[in-house]
This record gives C-alpha cells, sequence and structure tokens, in this order.
C-alpha cells in the first residue's frame, strides 16, 4: 500500500507498532530475508511478550520454522500444516480464518474484562440550541466526539436525537459505552426503557458490562423488582 516517495521502513514499522493483530506468512522466503526474520518478527515478539499485540504465523509453505521463536506459538492452519498441503486449500483458508476469528475474540473478551470504556464528553459541537440535544450512533451508540467501532470500519456515524433512556438488550451498552456487539461485528439493538432494568443471571444493568458478554451469553435483561 506503500506510494512513490513513502519511506517504507518508517511506514511498516509504524503499522506493526500501531497492530493488535500480527500474521507472520511463513515460506522460505519469509525465512531468508533478512528484514522480515531479523527485524519485523523481532519487533512482532517484543509487541507479543508486552501483550500488546497477538502474534500468529501462519504457515504458507513447508519451511524450516520450528525453533524459536516461532516454535513457541501457536501456527495456523491447524497442526501447522503448510497451506500448499492441503489437498483442499479452501479448506485450510477457512481454518485459518476461524483461528483469527477467535484469537479477536479472545482479545475482545480481555479487553471488555479489564476495562469500561466512560462516555466521552460531548466536544464536537459549539454551544448552542444544537449542544442541548442528546445525540447517539443508531448503529454503535457512540456520542458525539466519541470514536467507535463505525469509523474503524470506514463507516460514518449515522446520529439521531433521543429523549428518554436508551439500552441495547443483547448486551446492555447505553449510548457512550462501547461493548461486545460491536467487537463481534454486530451492531447494538438500542431501545427505550421507562423502568429500572437487570439481568438475572448477573445482575448487570443497562450500562455496565459483565460476564454473560465475555462468554458470548447475552443478558436477559427484565424490570427491576
Amino acid at each position: 500500500m506503500l506510494i512513490a516517495g513513502d519511506q517504507w521502513r518508517g511506514e511498516i514499522d509504524r503499522h506493526i507498532n500501531n497492530s493488535q493483530i500480527i500474521l507472520l506468512l511463513i515460506s522460505s522466503d519469509f525465512i531468508s530475508s533478512d528484514y522480515c526474520y531479523d527485524v519485523e518478527m523481532k519487533t512482532a515478539m517484543v509487541l507479543h511478550k508486552s501483550q500488546k499485540a497477538r502474534v500468529i504465523p501462519v504457515i504458507l509453505r513447508p519451511a524450516d520454522w520450528r525453533h524459536p521463536p516461532l516454535s513457541e506459538l501457536q501456527a495456523l492452519p491447524t497442526g501447522a500444516k503448510a497451506i500448499t498441503k492441503w489437498s483442499n486449500q479452501d479448506e485450510a483458508f477457512l481454518d485459518i480464518a476461524t483461528g483469527i476469528r477467535t484469537a479477536c475474540r479472545n482479545l475482545i473478551r480481555a479487553r471488555t474484562a479489564h476495562t469500561e470504556t466512560p462516555s466521552t464528553p460531548h466536544k464536537s459541537l459549539r454551544p448552542s440550541k444544537r449542544s442541548t440535544i442528546s445525540l447517539y450512533c443508531t448503529r454503535c451508540g457512540a456520542v458525539p466526539g466519541q470514536t467507535s467501532q463505525c469509523i474503524g470500519l470506514e463507516m460514518y456515524h449515522d446520529f439521531q436525537p433521543y429523549s428518554q433512556p436508551l439500552y441495547c438488550p443483547r448486551c446492555g451498552a447505553v449510548p457512550g459505552h462501547i461493548s461486545e456487539c460491536i467487537g463481534l461485528e454486530m451492531y447494538h439493538d438500542f431501545q427505550p426503557f421507562s423502568q429500572p432494568l437487570y439481568c438475572p443471571r448477573c445482575g448487570a444493568v443497562p450500562g455496565r458490562p459483565s460476564e454473560c458478554i465475555g462468554l458470548e451469553i447475552y443478558h436477559d435483561f427484565q424490570p427491576s423488582p
């Protein structure tokens, strides 16, 4: 994706350091490349060991890779069987896609378990009559001034006004709170509510993430007694 005049090494380093999942496409060409093997992979392993990124080797062709640090990582496809050795390569790519999706979900679970994204105050509009209107994105739940998955997927927000409390019955998010619905690439299903709600399985109330989400079981919100 580099264009003429770009400093390729700086651009590559910047993207590696900003990545949460790094795929190493393993072949004899990768191993024989001084820059790929000695520079890029070492940077990736530092991020992996510091838990800032997840490094996943993807075995494209048979190669001598089964030695540290690569041998310490779980590779794809299943059994670390090179893609070119599969009789049906479509099955190999499906296996890889499934493995990467599982890794993504594990990262989301870990992030949701340890952090709760707070609402971001409204900063994008100047004080005016408009500033008294509560707005939220009907797809992802972001409020003005807050970045969210809509932007990450290069889709723009669909801001709409609201006058009463809203919540997502699947995950319990309220406008301004990012939740598991977004992480699993499913948009919220915001609905209004007029009385206190809670999940009898985990005790969460709208706006508070809980174990139901981490176990990929959605809340069962009911009116509070």
